[in-house]
């Protein structure tokens, strides 16, 4: 049987990290992007073959994607006070250069890594499946998440194959973005739970992210798109509080209203766009409907259609982080 050649996006990123090793694993042959040195570094270490260049570099993308049979994009800029200008180029724009590269090489497979955000309307969401639509996106990342996506769907033929996983809070032992993330406000003070921290949302364990991937590379369908959770609805308090205890002594236990919330997210966008301050304040509005509204996801149709069932429980997650 022929060895597949598949080329990765983001490869360096946390999922990236997790699934060229599983890929290669499976005997195939993985080309990767680089657009640094420590990226490059890391992706030679991991075994991949590396390409040069960012998403927007014609050249290296048609290096990329030269006989390849499948594209594993997910590569994406995870920052919900970004610009959406800034956001649109590294997503939507990239994202369609991409998808040409791979039809021109008569690519099979296109599989994008998309964002559970694209169906939040700043309200508790209930069970949300696939047919869901947001009548009112508040963030960048969120909209040029779904406009990247929707052009994705829209290229799938029979001949070329395209399917979008959206994921929630991807999480696990590695993480080197989130859970830090999360540790340093708390160290500085600044993590606060939203009315307690008392509502219902799904998160998505590396491990499962990465088996949803293999998934939706053999499957047979096309232009679809999938949730991909751990099927469990967790308390969000509890979570994160078992979450951080596995880096620090410290958990969280301050409380703020959705209501002061909301006000203190829009005097500190209003402050830091009006200055130009870098970096993200320590609270926005697109931060208050990630982390303090309920979100459950129906993930029916991954499990019917993709044959998807979590390889390892939020238990099972939290317990290899401590160990």
């Amino acid at each position: 049987m022929k060895q597949k050649i598949v080329f990765v996006t983001g490869g360096s990123g946390f999922v990236g990290r997790n699934l060229i090793p599983l890929l290669l694993e499976k005997n195939y042959t993985v080309k990767a992007l680089a657009r640094s040195e420590k990226s490059r570094n890391l992706l030679k270490a991991l075994g991949a073959i590396v390409i040069d260049g960012d998403l927007n570099n014609v050249k290296a993308l048609e290096l990329g994607v030269a006989n390849c049979n499948s594209v594993f994009h997910l590569a994406a800029s995870v920052d919900f006070f970004a610009s959406e200008k800034k956001l649109t180029r590294i997503h939507v724009e990239a994202t369609q250069l991409l998808i040409e590269k791979a039809q021109n090489a008569k690519v099979h497979n296109f599989i994008y890594l998309g964002a559970a955000s694209v169906v939040t309307n700043g309200k508790p969401i209930t069970f949300a499946n696939e047919t869901f639509i947001s009548d009112n996106l508040c963030d960048g990342y969120s909209r040029t998440k779904l406009k990247a996506e929707q052009l994705v769907l829209d290229s799938g033929k029979d001949n070329f194959r395209t399917i979008s996983l959206r994921p929630p809070l991807i999480w696990g032992k590695g993480d080197l973005h989130t859970l830090p993330e999360i540790v340093k406000a708390i160290n500085n003070g600044q993590m606060m739970f939203i009315n307690g921290g008392n509502h219902l949302f799904n998160t998505c364990h590396i491990s499962n992210i990465c088996h949803a991937l293999l998934l939706a590379e053999q499957a047979e369908t096309t232009g679809e798109t999938y949730f991909i959770t751990d099927d469990e609805d967790l308390l969000f308090k509890d979570f994160i509080s078992k979450y951080v205890s596995t880096k620090t002594d410290k958990i969280p236990q301050k409380s703020i209203s959705l209501k002061n919330a909301r006000f203190f997210a829009t005097m500190m966008e209003f402050v830091w766009k009006t200055f130009k301050l870098k970096n993200s304040p320590p609270i926005y509005n697109g931060l208050v409907n990630i982390l303090g509204l309920k979100l459950t996801l129906d993930i029916t149709k991954a499990k019917k259609e993709l044959k998807y069932k979590p390889l390892k429980t939020v238990e099972q997650g939290l317990k290899e982080m401590a160990e």
